[in-house]
């Protein structure tokens, strides 16, 4: 890509699944300017990237997107990745430059403001994570049911697995924010099932990763079914030893009924284990029955029958989760979702 590209964006350091995204699109281009709404104005680059962060103030968001737009024409990509953000583009469609807006989930799937339409309208391309998330947009917003969204699935940095060192206890493996706006990822289903798989189990732990505003009431409610020793708290992890994590997990297991895509997902069939997740953006992702298996949002006795099934068998869970590297190779990685991506990008003319 040699035509100017510019990059709208909350966050692209964090964790988060949009820093996340904002990584990749970023990283897909030699030479890209990033407009970041809630980084430092101290930072100046990242990577490749030229940044303007605007300290969190939206009026210094809005400020640097003016200014970069003045120098703006028809050669010029925007890219947004947060709808919230896609009135800051107007002013780049308005000096002829193409937009691709991002639609990530939970954000999407609410009735777009007065502002957020007419960006909207104005986006040469509107691209999903996912056609859950797809199907959200279009059902909270029918006016664009005749534009096309196109789907474009996100990937990860392809990283070799390792071999167990030990055989470890059954276990499985959730990883997300236990936050009280974030209670669909499926912590409580989980701490209500398990003294039943601790039944059928023996040993059988749960191993919960992340933190958040949540994180005590769920340490309260783990207490209060008497999960002590059976459910381990491990908090917020670095990479090496959330990789680690993954790698010691007989099966990751997360019922998320509102997952806009999941990374988490693709995170641990790169780890080669096998998924449980529920129907929704997770079954673009894990094959049931193949990969992993898929069960109804909400319910917990197929919840309960897959998570022991597959800790109960421990040959069925490889296989599976052998079979999931294969898929992250073929369709998961970074690199992947750069050729899917700059595929769907407006041609600069």
């Amino acid at each position: 890509m040699s035509f100017p590209v510019v990059v709208l964006t909350p966050n692209l350091r964090g964790r988060d699944g949009i820093s996340r995204l904002a990584r990749l699109v970023t990283g897909t281009f030699e030479a890209v300017t990033v407009l970041a709404l809630h980084e430092p104005a101290s930072q100046r680059s990242f990577g490749r990237a030229v940044v303007h962060g605007a300290d969190g103030r939206s009026f210094r968001f809005v400020a640097a997107a003016l200014r970069r737009a003045a120098s703006a024409d028809r050669h010029t990509a925007v890219i947004v990745t947060h709808l919230h953000l896609a009135p800051a583009a107007l002013a780049f469609t308005a000096r002829g430059a193409s937009l691709t807006t991002i639609l990530c989930g939970v954000e999407a799937w609410k009735p777009l403001s007065r502002l957020q339409r007419a960006a909207l309208d104005r986006s040469a391309r509107l691209v999903a994570i996912s056609h859950f998330t797809r199907d959200g947009f279009l059902h909270a917003n029918p006016r664009f049911g005749g534009r096309a969204v196109d789907v474009c699935h996100l990937g990860v940095e392809t990283v070799p697995t390792r071999d167990r060192d030990v055989v470890e206890p059954p276990s499985a493996l959730i990883v997300g924010r236990m936050a009280g706006d974030e209670r669909y990822k499926g912590h409580d289903p989980l701490l209500e099932i398990w003294p039943d798989v601790a039944a059928a189990v023996p040993g059988a732990i749960l191993r919960i990763v992340g933190d958040g505003d949540d994180r005590p009431r769920l340490e309260h409610k783990a207490a209060s079914l008497g999960l002590r020793g059976q459910v381990v708290f491990l908090g917020r992890l670095d990479e090496d030893t959330l990789q680690r994590e993954y790698q010691r997990c007989t099966a990751f297991v997360m019922p998320s009924r509102d997952e806009g895509f999941g990374f988490v997902f693709v995170e641990a069939m790169r780890a080669g284990r096998a998924c449980v997740g529920s129907r929704g953006a997770a079954d673009e992702i894990i094959i049931n029955e193949d990969t992993g298996l898929i069960v109804e949002p909400d319910s917990r006795a197929q919840l309960l029958q897959s998570v022991v099934r597959l800790l109960r068998d421990r040959a069925t869970a490889d296989a599976m989760g052998a079979r999931g590297r294969i898929r992250f190779l073929q369709q998961f990685t970074d690199d992947r979702f750069r050729d899917r991506f700059t595929a769907l990008l407006p041609v600069a003319s």
